[in-house]
């Protein structure tokens, strides 16, 4: 019974140490990155698959998402450990709510310019397309809820 009862207790911590890939990713690959794929080479967003894109098209993209986003992964992580600070504050002796609002504005900063980047970067691939495609992407677009 205290065999249970331990390893009841450990299932939690075993879950939380790496979560797993089920193949959604890629069948065992690490999930993409904001900007690109883990190994450093540019996959296209899934899905623009749907799209029936040409060579020079696929080409197009793969070069805007590399010269945009060169060091979108630092940029990413500076994010990251942005409110990784703000939380760490949180149960800290040290917290202030004005130490709170700096670092929430950081965080807010670094996060908008992502997001910005991010945007300017699909009008851009949206804009290489044929309006076919375009209504295609809309479509599509339209099965997910935002």
């Amino acid at each position: 019974m205290k065999k249970l009862v331990l390893i009841l207790g450990l299932l939690p911590l075993t879950a939380m140490a790496e979560p797993s890939h089920d193949g959604r990713h890629g069948g065992g690959k690490p999930p993409m990155h904001f900007f690109g794929e883990a190994d450093g080479e540019q996959h296209l967003p899934p899905i623009l698959n749907k799209l029936d894109l040409s060579e020079k098209q696929e080409a197009e993209i793969k070069s805007l998402m590399k010269t945009r986003f060169s060091d979108g992964d630092s940029r990413a992580k500076a994010d990251h450990a942005s409110r990784a600070e703000l939380h760490a504050l949180s149960f800290s002796p040290d917290y202030s709510e004005e130490k709170a609002k700096a670092l929430f504005e950081k965080s807010t900063a670094l996060h908008q310019q992502l997001v910005l980047e991010k945007a300017k970067l699909d009008h851009e691939i949206f804009m290489l397309l044929t309006t076919d495609q375009q209504e295609k992407l809309k479509a599509e677009l339209g099965k997910f809820d935002h």
